[in-house]
């Protein structure tokens, strides 16, 4: 439900964004709108699905795959965990660059690719990891269902959230939270300020542009130096964490000067794989 939600909090698609989806939508055969494309995509794929269709290809025709029909929208990979390693891998690439090369005996295409992607998935098969008495998986049964997520994949979530399990007299009860509407202005006002930076978002920003337009703080500094050396952080993981930290400045408001409050928030944002074996504490 949070994940379909987030495509309706980010804006209209700029022309050539529009004119890109459009184009792709034609090349997959699927039905296309009057005009142009103007809303973000939400693609959620079943688990069971193969290299070919998540990231392109096809033997009569190369056709685009999912991570193309998501490109400027979202990404859903529901059981993230029951995704076959090498569909999971294939993603890397695209991920890193926003485009993805496909390449045939009959000939080769070039598709954008540049996504949100939203994952979930339990703390081990059965899904009761952190629970007394409940969980039936051994230890190795959770390390090898773990293992099927490899670390340069990871890093390239910029959140990684451990939801608790919700109370029933909560769901029945309803809760109230902020509506979609101002949440969707501060995304668009964010926006706005990437598109001033000449990007569509943060997380297409360069080192050297980060360095521009977000300079970090010396206690930021010293802090970030600390967890490369100690190895808790690499150098990808580096550049999203000051990514998000920027994001979450732009989000606001506030200057675009990465200071230790911030980059604690953006570091609070990320866990280790390991951490999902505990039972859940926050929401």
């Amino acid at each position: 439900m949070l994940a379909r939600r987030l495509a309706g909090l980010l804006p209209e698609l700029a022309r050539r964004s529009a004119l890109e989806a459009t184009r792709v939508q034609s090349a997959a055969g699927l039905p296309l709108p009057r005009g142009l494309e103007t809303r973000p995509a939400f693609r959620s794929p079943h688990h069971t699905a193969t290299v070919a269709a998540l990231i392109g290809g096809g033997t009569a025709a190369i056709r685009p795959g999912e991570i193309s029909l998501a490109h400027r929208g979202v990404l859903f990979l529901d059981e993230l965990g029951e995704f076959a390693p090498s569909v999971l891998d294939a993603m890397r690439q695209p991920l890193e660059e926003g485009v993805v090369r496909v390449s045939r005996a009959a000939g080769a295409c070039t598709f954008p690719a540049r996504f949100l992607l939203v994952a979930a998935m339990n703390p081990c098969p059965c899904g009761h990891a952190g629970r007394p008495d409940a969980c039936r998986c051994s230890d190795n049964v959770r390390q090898r269902y773990l293992r099927r997520l490899s670390g340069p994949l990871l890093d390239r979530f910029d959140l990684r959230v451990q939801v608790q399990r919700p109370d029933p007299d909560q769901l029945l009860g309803g809760t109230r939270g902020e509506s979609t509407a101002p949440v969707a202005e501060r995304v668009a006002a964010a926006r706005a300020k990437a598109a001033d930076r000449g990007v569509a978002t943060n997380a297409e920003l360069a080192p050297d542009q980060l360095d521009l337009h977000a300079p970090i703080t010396a206690e930021a500094r010293r802090e970030l130096r600390v967890r490369l050396r100690n190895g808790l952080l690499s150098g990808r993981g580096l550049h999203r964490v000051r990514c998000v930290a920027l994001t979450l400045c732009d989000l606001d408001g506030g200057q675009d000067v990465i200071d230790a409050q911030r980059l604690h928030e953006a570091l609070a944002l990320r866990a280790t794989v390991r951490a999902l074996h505990a039972p859940a504490t926050s929401a």
